[in-house]
């Protein structure tokens, strides 16, 4: 990487929320090691604090821990206004924070689906809102990222609210990014596919289920955070001022409905 290359967001003031741990993690670490002041987010200010003592320096400025629940209103404008307060400014944000929860869909409880929902849909909607009423008052361009999912386009069973929000996003991204084209500010998501996160390790720490999840992907293996921390680089970054409305699929090929590798079915 070119020393431009590293120091692409210097001076810019990124907003990350979920950022306790994989992706949202290696974001901020990515971010912040070219040059960028950044905001983390997680519901618990003490889970942040071992990140933000890794972060690099920003080339100006300080990094913040501004902790709150997504779903929540209240705690989403703050968090917002509190990263504003403290950089004086926002140019990026991204909609990181999500959940899942796992059971069959005849048995599935209002409460887990709304619990669902209410992170990976209304904390994007709400998010969005405090960054766009920031933008629009003050004239400025800006730039939103939606961490979605492979499963905005593929079913996912047992997993109704989780399928069920990343639909949603998909078409949040592309309304904001139609209504607000005009402004400046663009609007994105990146959809990772089989990635190795905690939130993964029932697989990723099994040889056998790391394997079978592997023989489903074309390339024949899962993702790193770094490359889905790349991928939202290029989508904040100047090098894709023209893209918006889009949902960039960082998944080895898995939406390529890999089991027709072979034609079984011709």
């Amino acid at each position: 990487m070119t020393e431009h290359k590293t120091k692409r967001f210097a001076n810019k003031k990124i907003l990350i929320t979920g950022a306790s741990q994989g992706i949202g993690e290696d974001a901020a670490l990515h971010f912040a090691r070219e040059g960028a002041q950044v905001a983390i987010n997680a519901r618990k200010a003490e889970k942040l604090r071992p990140l933000l003592d890794r972060l690099p320096k920003p080339v100006s400025g300080e990094h913040l821990i501004v902790a709150g629940d997504m779903a929540v209103e209240e705690d989403v404008d703050r968090v917002v206004r509190e990263t504003i307060e403290g950089f004086g400014g926002l140019d990026v944000l991204i909609c990181n924070a999500g959940m899942q929860i796992e059971c069959p869909s005849e048995d599935i409880s209002l409460k887990d689906f709304n619990a669902v929902m209410a992170v990976n849909v209304t904390g994007v909607v709400l998010c969005a809102r405090a960054a766009l009423k920031y933008w629009r008052a003050n004239d400025q361009k800006g730039n939103i990222l939606v961490n979605s999912s492979v499963h905005q386009q593929v079913p996912k069973p047992h997993y109704l609210g989780y399928s069920a929000s990343k639909g949603a996003v998909g078409n949040i991204v592309r309304t904001l990014a139609l209504e607000y084209a005009r402004y400046g500010i663009r609007v994105n998501a990146v959809a990772p596919g089989a990635i190795v996160t905690p939130i993964n390790d029932a697989w990723t720490k099994d040889p056998e289920k790391y394997e079978a999840t592997a023989k489903h992907i074309p390339m024949r293996r899962p993702g790193e955070c770094r490359e889905i921390s790349d991928a939202m680089a290029f989508l904040a970054s100047e090098e894709s001022s023209y893209i918006t409305g889009q949902t960039l699929f960082v998944d080895g090929g898995l939406t390529l409905y890999a089991d027709f590798e072979q034609n079984w079915s011709s």
